[in-house]
């Protein structure tokens, strides 16, 4: 799984560093399919703008904005909520969150694991954190001042 990891602009300020991904071949990021893929849910599309900007701009990514450890236990993959849909990211501190895709949750289901597209979103946040994380370990992304310093990035397992 190849990728690129891109600070989202408009929604970085001085309080946290917004980040997605754009995988390889792709030329979106992660985080703007999300919204062409759920642009039915203006409601709730409306809400996630709402907290990103907060977030970048004025109070960072506090904990309690999230739900935590949807992924592996320590891996930092959580979820933002609004309404029924879920937007999956990896937590990393509230200046730096980097988000990935999600998608509705159907009232129907109990867990992420029973829709097939959620499944399949979360499996992949699960396998970025994991390059991320180890790249953060071996010191190819340094955090530093609120922002993803990417000194080495190696595609390669």
């Amino acid at each position: 799984m190849n990728f690129d990891i891109e600070e989202i602009k408009e929604f970085s300020g001085d309080a946290a560093s917004i980040y997605s991904v754009t995988m390889e071949g792709e030329e979106n990021t992660l985080l703007e399919q999300f919204f062409e893929e759920n642009e039915e849910y203006d409601e709730e599309l409306t809400e996630i703008l709402n907290k990103l900007y907060v977030m970048g701009k004025e109070t960072g990514c506090r904990w309690d904005n999230f739900k935590h450890n949807e992924g592996s236990p320590g891996d930092g993959v959580s979820v933002l909520k609004a309404g029924r849909l879920r937007l999956y990211c990896l937590y990393v501190d509230s200046t730096i969150v980097c988000f990935g895709s999600g998608g509705y949750k159907s009232p129907e289901i109990h867990a992420y694991q029973e829709d097939p597209k959620l499944h399949e979103r979360v499996e992949q946040m699960k396998a970025i954190a994991e390059r991320i994380n180890k790249a953060i370990k071996e010191k190819d992304i340094e955090i530093k001042d609120g922002k993803l310093n990417i000194n080495y990035w190696d595609y390669e397992d």
